[in-house]
C-alpha cells in the first residue's frame, strides 16, 4: 500500500485533475492501479450509505461486507445520507456534498457506497480517480449511473426475486391473481417496477392491475382503502417518508403498522425489512449476500492487486422465503408446514419486539 506521506488527494489520478481524468478523448482514462495491500497494513476503508442505522437491509449489507472483506485489522468511517428523511433532489445534494467532504477528510484507500443515492452524489464525482470504488444495494446500471466503463468501480446489483415471490403468494394465497404494486414516487423505484412489470410475464396467470406512487400520506391511505374492490393482492416497493398535511414526513414503521391495523389485504415485498413490519411474505434480496459479495470484490482489489475494472459488476443470485406469521393469522391465511419450513418465519410484527 502506498506511504501516505507525500500521496496525491484522492480527486487527481497520476497528475490529472480528476474532471480532466473522467474523459479523455471521449474515453474513460485508465488509473494506474494501486499496489496490494500486505496482510500486516491497515486499509483505510469508507462506508457512504445511502439509508441510515439501524436498519436491517444497511447493516446487513455492512456486516456482510466485512465478512467478505475479511481484514480485522482494517480502519472504518461511515457517513449516513439518510435520504429517506432528506428527500428532495436539494437535500441530497447537500448530503451528497458532506459525504464528498468525508471522502477527502478521510481519504479512503477504498469506498464502499451502499445504494443509488451514494453512487449518484459519490461514485460518479470520483470515477476515473485512483481511488477503488466499491457498491452493493444499486437498482440503476453502471450505464444508467453514467458509469459504464470507469476504470476504478464495480459492485453488486440489487435484482429483486419477482417471480419467486409470485410463486410463493400464489401457493400461500391460492387465489391471488390480481395485483397493484405501490411505491413512493422515489426515482430510483423507477427501474424497480419495470423489472416486475418485467418478470411478471414468468408468472402468466397473474395480472398487475394498477401502478400507484402516491406523494402524501393521504393519498397513500385512500389508495389501500381502495385496493380490495379491485384486487386480490399488492406488492409493496419503498413508501418512506410521506408527508402529513402538515408537511411532518411518516417514518415507515409507522406506516407499515398503519397498513397492519387497518387493511386485511395479502401482499408481497422482496426484501426481510418489508416481513418483519407486516408484510406478508417475500422471497427476499439478501442484504448480507450484497454485502458479502461487495466485500469479496474489495478484498480482490486490496488484497490480490486486482483493478475494479477487472471485476465484473453481477447481482446476486440467493433469495430466500420469508413469512410474517403473525399477518398471516391476523388475516386468517392458513400456511402450510412445508411452507414454514423452507422460509424465515417472523413470528410478531416489528413494534412487539420492541414492547
Amino acid at each position: 500500500m502506498q506511504h501516505r506521506r507525500g500521496r496525491r488527494p484522492v480527486g487527481s489520478v497520476g497528475g490529472w485533475t480528476r474532471r480532466a481524468a473522467l474523459r479523455h478523448g471521449g474515453a474513460w482514462a485508465l488509473a494506474p492501479a494501486l499496489p496490494a495491500v500486505r496482510a500486516a497494513d491497515a486499509p483505510r476503508l469508507l462506508r457512504v450509505m445511502s439509508f441510515e442505522s439501524p436498519w436491517r437491509w444497511t447493516d446487513g449489507q455492512l456486516a456482510g461486507f466485512r465478512q467478505g472483506l475479511d481484514m480485522p485489522q482494517a480502519q472504518w468511517q461511515v457517513f449516513q445520507m439518510d435520504v429517506k428523511r432528506h428527500r428532495s433532489p436539494a437535500e441530497k445534494a447537500a448530503r451528497g456534498r458532506l459525504a464528498r467532504e468525508a471522502v477527502e477528510a478521510f481519504r479512503p484507500d477504498l469506498l464502499y457506497l451502499s445504494d443509488d443515492d451514494a453512487v449518484a452524489e459519490v461514485a460518479v464525482p470520483y470515477a476515473g480517480s485512483r481511488m477503488p470504488i466499491v457498491f452493493s444495494g444499486v437498482n440503476r446500471t453502471m450505464l444508467e449511473h453514467g458509469l459504464e466503463g470507469a476504470p476504478n468501480v464495480t459492485g453488486v446489483l440489487e435484482r429483486e426475486h419477482v417471480a419467486e415471490s409470485l410463486r410463493l403468494l400464489r401457493a400461500v394465497v391460492p387465489g391471488a391473481r390480481r395485483l397493484a404494486m405501490v411505491s413512493d414516487p422515489s426515482a430510483y423505484w423507477d427501474a424497480v417496477i419495470g423489472r416486475v412489470r418485467r418478470q411478471l410475464t414468468a408468472v402468466p396467470t397473474m395480472a398487475l392491475l394498477r401502478v400507484e406512487r402516491p406523494h402524501d400520506y393521504a393519498s397513500f391511505q385512500r389508495v389501500l382503502s381502495e385496493l380490495p374492490s379491485q384486487v386480490d393482492a399488492w406488492i409493496g416497493l419503498g413508501v418512506f417518508a410521506l408527508p402529513r398535511a402538515d408537511g411532518t414526513a411518516v417514518p415507515y414503521p409507522d406506516l407499515a403498522r398503519w397498513v397492519v391495523q387497518h387493511t386485511r389485504l395479502p401482499d408481497i415485498s422482496f426484501w426481510i425489512d418489508r416481513v418483519h413490519h407486516g408484510t406478508l411474505l417475500s422471497v427476499t434480496v439478501s442484504e448480507h449476500e450484497q454485502g458479502l459479495a461487495a466485500g469479496r470484490l474489495a478484498s480482490a482489489i486490496l488484497r490480490d492487486g486486482r483493478s475494479p475494472a477487472s471485476l465484473p459488476v453481477r447481482p446476486t443470485s440467493h433469495g430466500r422465503p420469508a413469512i410474517n406469521l403473525a399477518r398471516a393469522r391476523q388475516l386468517g391465511i392458513g400456511v402450510r408446514s412445508t411452507q414454514l419450513l423452507a422460509s424465515e418465519v417472523v413470528r410478531q410484527f416489528a413494534w412487539d419486539a420492541t414492547l
